[in-house]
């Protein structure tokens, strides 16, 4: 996937770091804001979007039908503040519906 078309949508100072490894970023201040620049990304077929917590959280349920195809990968990044437990807590229900378990699992 070199030539993978990838953003990160978010806060600004969320997104900042994206910016500087050359990622394309678009910066947002609402749930609105994130859920339209989520749908433009897609319409021009961007392979990878990070989007942040506070966001994907909010847009869980709109997002849901992006979820059901292998392009975009939408994925959760924490906001600059620092993790909410939302990007975890995806890996581990995404982990326990491929494999069955969850690996990370300290029980």
């Amino acid at each position: 996937m070199s030539n993978a078309k990838i953003a990160a949508v978010g806060r600004h100072e969320s997104i900042l770091l994206f910016s500087a490894a050359g990622i394309k970023t678009v910066p947002v201040t609402s749930d609105e804001q994130a859920l339209d620049a989520v749908r433009q990304l897609v319409r021009e077929k961007t392979d990878v979007i990070f989007l942040t917590e506070n966001f994907a959280e909010a847009l869980e349920e709109p997002l849901k039908p992006y979820r059901a195809t292998a392009y975009p990968v939408i994925l959760p990044v924490p906001e600059k503040s620092g993790p909410t437990g939302y990007s975890m807590a995806k890996i581990n229900a995404n982990m326990e519906k491929a494999l069955g378990t969850n690996l990370f699992n300290k029980e």
